[in-house]
């Protein structure tokens, strides 16, 4: 029994360290889950013994992958789609937590029967160090690569008289252009400071304005660092199709795309990174009399690939996005009938005419 024991406790405790120590999961929901988990690890302690301190830490390694591929599947069918989204996106550090602490006790219950408690719990330790703090290293390294927010900007313009900037619907947060962003945006088109907000001047001298700024997080990534990219939409675009638009490889950097007729784009990206994907879809108008973009609507849709398996599910695709401004309201088109002015409110008091 003191043999049990000791692979229980050592698995347990190991388990809430690691939660302390990556973040991934807190300490209450590793507390409960680790209760069963530990019994699992105990459960094989006869057959770490007869394994030998060679092959014991492989048996609790695979014993640590089939338990963290359970609690996955467990999620999948008996949890929610955000709880299983989340559960997907920390799957690998789950696993090589699960796998080392339970590594670590074969190991240690290999040991103590030929050397004494305190080497053996010093070499199931380290054991466990080094199987979690390698993986977790290159994990954390891949989603902060690929794992980060992006935001994406659209640029749009209107027609306005030359010292007027275009209305916006009531309510509607105004996305703006910080001087951060207006000095990258500078080195490819004119960017002017307006009566409020900046303004786009590209070669025909079109004007532009930030209509919307659309950002797609991955649930559970706490990276602060935002890829953005700016998509110029000209007035005189024909094509309602797809563009597979280029992200930069930094998690901080900008592309600017313009978009033209062909479908193509003109670019204006550093190093592009191959393993984010970003669809830009526009969408044909339901109104088929329409000419170009006008009433038309656009999709973006990320997808994220891992350099090994494909542990990313796509980001929730954001759709019905408006490619125009709301149009001006003309004062002199509205006009106002005569009688209304003139109507007088009805009195008891009028004769009615027989």
């Amino acid at each position: 029994m003191i043999a049990f024991a000791r692979t229980y406790w050592f698995t347990w405790g190991f388990l809430i360290f690691a939660a302390l120590f990556t973040g991934i999961h807190s300490v209450r929901e590793i507390f409960f889950s680790g209760v069963i988990a530990s019994l699992l690890s105990a459960s094989a302690t006869r057959g770490y013994e007869k394994l030998g301190y060679r092959y014991a830490p492989l048996l609790g390694a695979a014993l640590g992958i089939v338990w963290s591929s359970l609690m996955l599947l467990y999620f999948r069918w008996f949890g929610s789609a955000d709880d299983y989204v989340i559960e997907s996106w920390r799957f690998g550090t789950t696993m090589a937590i699960h796998a080392a602490g339970f590594a670590g006790a074969g190991l240690l219950t290999a040991l103590v029967t030929k050397h004494s408690l305190g080497r053996s719990l010093a070499a199931g330790t380290i054991l466990s160090c080094a199987m979690t703090a390698i993986p977790y290293g290159f994990i954390a390294w891949v989603d902060a690569q690929l794992a980060g927010p992006i935001e994406v900007i659209a640029l749009v313009s209107a027609d306005v008289a030359p010292n007027e900037v275009p209305q916006r619907r009531t309510g509607t947060q105004v996305a703006k252009i910080s001087d951060e962003e207006m000095a990258l945006l500078k080195e490819k088109w004119l960017v002017t400071k307006g009566q409020s907000e900046f303004e786009v001047i590209d070669e025909q001298g079109r004007r532009y304005w930030p209509l919307w700024r659309k950002t797609f997080v991955y649930p559970g990534n706490p990276s602060q660092e935002i890829r953005r990219l700016f998509v110029l939409i000209p007035p005189d675009l024909r094509e309602t199709a797809t563009w597979n638009l280029p992200l930069t490889s930094d998690p901080r950097g900008v592309s600017i795309v313009q978009l033209n007729n062909r479908p193509g784009f003109s670019v204006q990206c550093a190093s592009p990174i191959k393993n984010i994907r970003c669809e830009f879809i526009i969408n044909s108008p339901q109104d088929s009399t329409n000419l170009g973009i006008l009433g038309s609507t656009a999709t973006i849709k990320i997808k994220r690939l891992s350099p090994i398996g494909d542990f990313y599910l796509p980001d929730p695709v954001k759709s019905n996005l408006a490619l125009q401004f709301p149009p001006l309201i003309d004062k002199a088109d509205e006009k106002i009938e005569p009688n209304l002015k003139t109507k007088k409110r009805p009195s008891f008091d009028d004769k009615v005419e027989q």
